[in-house]
């Protein structure tokens, strides 16, 4: 039993540091999430920094790509509202057609699913 205990210990040292980096991980993901979500021009400005430390730009280059991601960002915009419609139309008739297959009690389930992960899919 001696000879075990260090190997247990060990064994619990090394899973509770696994599962506090996954805890970790996972709060640091959401708060990047929410930030890009709440402020579209966050990922932009990440982006624009990581590029001006890594090519170790000057003010004149850091000034003209800040102006390539702006208008990027832009075209994205403008392509998203133009397929964002018909995306919606795509995931509203693939939901309609799942409930179709559904018991009313699954449909019930489905219905609440759907609801608690809307924020997912539906237009901000």
């Amino acid at each position: 039993m001696k000879k075990l205990r260090p190997w247990l210990l060990i064994l619990l040292v090394f899973c509770a540091g696994f599962a506090g980096g996954v805890a970790v991980t996972r709060g640091v993901i959401r708060h990047f999430v929410r930030q890009a979500i709440h402020n579209p021009t966050f990922m932009r400005d990440q982006i624009e920094r990581r590029i001006a430390l890594k090519l170790r730009l000057d003010r004149e280059q850091r000034a003209k790509v800040h102006d390539v991601l702006v208008d990027t960002q832009r075209d994205l915009q403008s392509l998203r509202e133009e397929f964002q419609p018909r995306f919606f139309a795509i995931m509203n008739k693939a939901q309609t057609n799942v409930a179709g297959v559904l018991t009313p009690e699954q449909r019930r389930k489905f219905e609440e699913f759907r609801e608690e992960n809307r924020h997912l899919w539906q237009p901000r």
